[in-house]
C-alpha cells in the first residue's frame, strides 16, 4: 500500500470500484430471471448489458470533460448516489423498456467513478507512489469480477433479481459514505479545455496507449464471453466444471492486479502491460489445443486472469504518467477502450461461431484474438518508445514522463 495517511481514502475508492464493478456484472449473473419478470426472451434480456456497456463508452470522455471543474470527492460520491437511484429504480420496474432507459442512466456512475477514482488515487499520493495508487484503487472491480456474476446468479435463483439490485443500491449507498467520509474535500483536477482534447488526440503515445486497452479488450472478452458454452462443447462440462473455470480466472485476475499493485512502481507500468499481454497471449495460443483437458482450459482461464486486470490498471498508470493534468479525461477515455473491445470482441467472436458450428468454431476464436493481442504487444512498444523520445521535451514543459 502507499503511505498510510491516505490508506483511508483508497480504500474507500476501491470499495467504491468493487461496487461499480458489482453493479455492472450483476446482471449477466441474473440474465435467465430478468427475461423471465420483464417477459422477453433471453436475447432480448441480453441488449440490457449492451446498452449499459455501449453508454458507458460513449458517456466516459464525454462526462469527464463537462465534470472536470467538479471537486472529486462530491463528484465520486454523486456516482453512488447515482447508482443507488438506478438499481432501485430497476428493482421497481416490470417491463424491459423502462429496465432499459433504467441501465442506461445508470451507466453514468460507471462511466465516470472508475477512471476519475483514478485520478483521484493519483492526487492523493506522491508522483513516486502513483502506480501503486491507481492500480489498488481498481483492484475493486478485479474483486468484482470474482464475485459479480456469481452473486447475481446467487441472489437471483434464491431471493429474486429484484433483490439483486436492492443489494448492489444498498452497497452504492455505503460507497457514497466512505468516499464522503474518508477522501479528503479539495481534490481537482484542471479543467478540460478544447486545447487539452487537441492535446490528446494528437499525441501518438498516448493514442496508442488507449489503442492497446481497445485490443487486448477485444481479444479478452472475445474468448471469455464464449468460455461457457466452449467448455460444455470441449469438455462436456457440469455446471460445478464451469464455475471452477470461472473461479480460476476470477481469482487469478485479483492476484494479477495485486501483484500490479506491488511492483507497479518498481517495475514500471510499461513493462507490467507487456508482461500481462504476454500471459495473455500464451493463453490463447494454447487454446486450440485445450479441447478436451479441462487442465489445459484451467491454464488457459489462469494466463487470461494473471493479465486482463492487472494490464488494465497499469494502462491507467501510463496514461497518469504520460500526462498527469489530463489524466481524468485520457483514463476516461482508457475507461470508453474497454467498453468497445468488449462490444467488438464477442460480436466477432460470435459471427465466427456463427459460420463454423460445433467445438471447431470455438477453437478457432483464436484466429481472431491472437492477433488483436500481438497487434497490441506491437502497439504498446510503439508507445514506450514514442514516450520516451517525448521524455526530453516533454520535462522541459514540466511534464514528467516514464516508460
Amino acid at each position: 500500500m502507499p503511505s498510510s495517511g491516505s490508506r483511508a481514502s483508497l480504500f474507500a475508492l476501491c470499495f467504491g470500484n468493487f461496487i461499480i464493478g458489482t453493479g455492472t456484472l450483476i446482471v449477466p449473473g441474473m440474465l435467465p430471471q430478468l427475461a423471465e419478470g420483464l417477459g422477453v426472451s433471453l436475447p432480448v434480456a441480453g441488449q440490457l448489458v449492451a446498452a449499459f456497456a455501449a453508454a458507458t463508452c460513449i458517456g466516459a470522455p464525454l462526462l469527464a470533460s463537462f465534470t472536470s471543474r467538479f471537486d472529486r470527492r462530491a463528484l465520486l460520491v454523486a456516482m453512488q448516489l447515482v447508482f443507488v437511484a438506478g438499481h432501485l429504480g430497476a428493482a421497481l420496474v416490470s417491463s424491459f423498456w423502462p429496465m432499459l432507459a433504467v441501465r442506461v442512466l445508470t451507466s453514468v456512475g460507471a462511466a465516470l467513478y472508475t477512471a476519475q477514482a483514478a485520478s483521484a488515487a493519483s492526487l492523493l499520493v506522491s508522483p513516486a507512489e502513483r502506480g501503486r495508487a491507481i492500480a489498488f484503487a481498481f483492484l475493486g472491480w478485479s474483486v468484482a469480477s470474482v464475485a459479480g456474476v456469481p452473486l447475481g446468479s446467487y441472489v437471483a435463483a434464491v431471493w429474486g433479481w429484484r433483490e439483486g439490485f436492492s443489494l448492489v443500491a444498498a452497497g452504492a449507498a455505503l460507497g457514497a459514505a466512505g468516499v464522503w467520509f474518508f477522501v479528503p474535500r479539495g481534490l481537482h483536477v484542471q479543467a478540460v479545455s478544447p486545447a487539452m482534447w487537441r492535446s490528446l488526440l494528437h499525441d501518438p503515445a498516448l493514442m496508442a496507449i488507449v489503442g492497446v486497452t481497445a485490443l487486448f479488450a477485444g481479444a479478452g472478452f472475445g474468448l471469455f464471453a464464449y468460455i461457457v458454452p466452449a467448455a460444455r462443447s470441449f469438455l462436456g462440462a457440469s455446471p460445478e466444471v464451469v464455475s471452477g473455470l470461472l473461479a480460476v480466472f476470477g481469482v487469478a485476475g485479483v492476484a494479477g492486479n495485486m501483484l500490479a499493485v506491488r511492483y507497479m512502481d518498481r517495475v514500471g507500468a510499461a513493462n507490467i502491460v507487456m508482461l500481462c499481454l504476454v500471459s495473455m497471449l500464451a493463453a490463447h495460443l494454447l487454446w486450440p489445443w485445450s479441447q478436451g483437458s479441462a487442465a489445459l482450459v484451467a491454464v488457459v482461464m489462469l494466463g487470461c486472469g494473471l493479465g486482463v486486470f492487472a494490464c488494465n490498471s497499469s494502462q491507467q498508470t501510463r496514461l497518469a504518467a504520460i500526462a498527469p493534468a489530463a489524466a481524468p479525461v485520457s483514463i476516461a477515455l482508457n475507461s470508453s477502450a474497454i467498453y468497445l473491445g468488449q462490444a467488438l470482441g464477442p460480436a466477432a467472436g460470435g459471427l465466427l461461431i456463427a459460420h463454423v458450428p460445433g467445438s471447431d468454431g470455438y477453437a478457432l476464436l483464436a484466429a481472431i484474438t491472437v492477433p488483436l493481442l500481438v497487434a497490441a504487444i506491437g502497439l504498446s512498444q510503439f508507445a514506450s518508445l514514442r514516450m520516451r523520445s517525448q521524455s526530453r521535451s516533454a520535462h522541459v514543459q514540466g511534464r514528467p514522463v516514464t516508460g
